[in-house]
């Protein structure tokens, strides 16, 4: 049955069921935390104490009169034995009782201290300079205002890694030019049937170039007519260069096609 139709079953009123809501969570520290808090254990904690009581001057803080409380070490006497047991003579060793132990040999470090610094050789004194009337002192080899670099040896020379550098691309360069000196090109010689036809086919292209540039109109007023202009003023200046060549050279060698 749809939700819309009627029954009287939903005219009686029902009674509403009451919620019943758990207990409120109460801790167990509640009692505990109010009688503490009641008790005023905390109130100089933070700020401490308006008025504090000084001591006399005759109680001045003197050496060696506080307490330093060392943390208790208890030594394991059981390890110790453990290790103790554990360790065995090497093999082939002898236990003689009349061998005696070698006595480790103390060393005297306050001697070794001054004859180090007899020794030593003394500091060079530091390039200083005072540059205000207050006394300010500026020592120049740490603030870089000493000349350092151009009293080195190799200053002013070119480092040798670039000197190989050099030398390698030297050596790359004679390589390849010996190497293009040994490959010599293939070459042939031009027949005069062969030399007539490529002069006669230059002369008709410039001819035709030719008609193109004097049909050209006489004003150049736009750009694309003064690029057509110098395109066709190059290519015939190309043609007659060729030209000129097959026709002062009668003898010409070509390189032969691969």
């Amino acid at each position: 049955m749809s939700k819309f139709q009627e029954n009287i079953k939903h005219l009686i009123p029902r009674p509403k069921t009451p919620v019943v809501k758990p207990p409120m969570y109460r801790s167990i520290y509640t009692e505990s935390v109010r009688r503490t808090y009641k008790s005023n254990n905390n109130l100089h904690k933070t700020m401490g104490y308006a008025e504090v009581e000084l001591d006399p001057p005759s109680q001045f803080l003197k050496k060696h009169t506080r307490k330093e409380m060392r943390p208790f070490v208890e030594i394991n006497k059981t390890k110790c034995c453990a290790r103790k047991s554990i360790q065995r003579p090497c093999d082939g060793a002898t236990t003689n009782a009349s061998k005696k132990l070698p006595t480790k040999t103390r060393k005297n470090i306050r001697q070794t201290n001054i004859i180090d610094v007899i020794r030593r050789v003394p500091p060079l004194p530091k390039h200083r300079v005072q540059d205000t009337r207050n006394g300010h002192i500026i020592v120049l080899n740490e603030a870089g205002l000493e000349p350092t670099y151009v009293s080195k040896k190799n200053y002013g020379k070119t480092p040798s890694y670039i000197v190989k550098m050099y030398k390698e691309k030297e050596m790359a360069q004679l390589m390849e030019t010996e190497r293009k000196r040994a490959v010599k090109p293939s070459l042939r010689y031009l027949p005069e049937d062969e030399r007539n036809e490529l002069l006669n086919g230059l002369k008709t292209n410039w001819a035709e170039l030719h008609k193109e540039f004097l049909l050209l109109p006489m004003l150049t007023d736009t750009v694309p007519k003064m690029k057509r202009k110098t395109m066709l003023e190059k290519q015939l200046n190309n043609l007659e260069k060729d030209i000129d060549l097959l026709e002062r050279n009668p003898s010409i060698y070509v390189c032969q096609d691969i």
